[in-house]
């Protein structure tokens, strides 16, 4: 039985993702870039230093790096309207590989606990997606196992490493369809 349903950020409750600034990124660069996305997730560089690597990365000064980044971040306000529906009978919980100062960003700290009964940062515990121990640690943080979790990304491999740690998953793809595969889930 399902009683906790678990939300990735990026992909799914906002729009951007490192594949956009892969997108704009110079080929010669591509690796660079996800070797500093990498850092930034773990925490092994703050967010100042992520910006400063984006900006020598672009060629770009930073104010326009920080424009950049501002622009690829456009909430899905339809799923967070959903999600706060969802808390009247089930754990929210939000799991996302992120650096430093970005949830603090996208979210105040009020819609944060309007939304989510516990979240686990990648930066906080140097844990990513899809180690199955960072979706241990979130139904631990939920007060469940991960039997009674669902876990929605926008990744395949995420998914997949929810599923190796005993969860139940959705691949995002829209917000129909995800609702749809949730309903039948919860119904179970």
């Amino acid at each position: 039985m399902i009683r906790g349903i678990i939300f990735d950020c990026f992909g799914v409750l906002y729009g951007g993702s490192l594949e956009s600034l892969l997108n704009l990124c110079p080929p010669e660069r591509l690796t660079e870039l996800r070797d500093l996305n990498k850092q930034s997730d773990y925490g092994f560089i703050s967010g100042a230093d992520y910006l400063a690597g984006l900006a020598d990365i672009f060629g770009m000064p930073l104010d326009e790096v920080r424009a950049l980044l501002a622009k690829k971040h456009i909430r899905n306000q339809q799923l967070a309207e959903y999600v706060v529906a969802l808390r009247h009978d089930y754990k929210v919980g939000l799991l996302s590989n992120v650096s430093s100062g970005t949830i603090e960003e996208l979210f105040t700290n009020e819609e944060r606990h309007e939304l989510f009964d516990a979240e686990v940062l990648s930066y906080q515990e140097h844990l990513l997606k899809p180690n199955p121990a960072i979706f241990e640690l979130m139904a631990q943080r939920m007060g469940l196992t991960t039997g009674e979790c669902v876990m929605i990304d926008d990744l395949a491999s995420n998914c997949e490493g929810a599923e190796i740690a005993g969860m139940k998953s959705i691949q995002h793809i829209t917000n129909q369809r995800t609702k749809e595969l949730l309903q039948n889930l919860l119904q179970q």
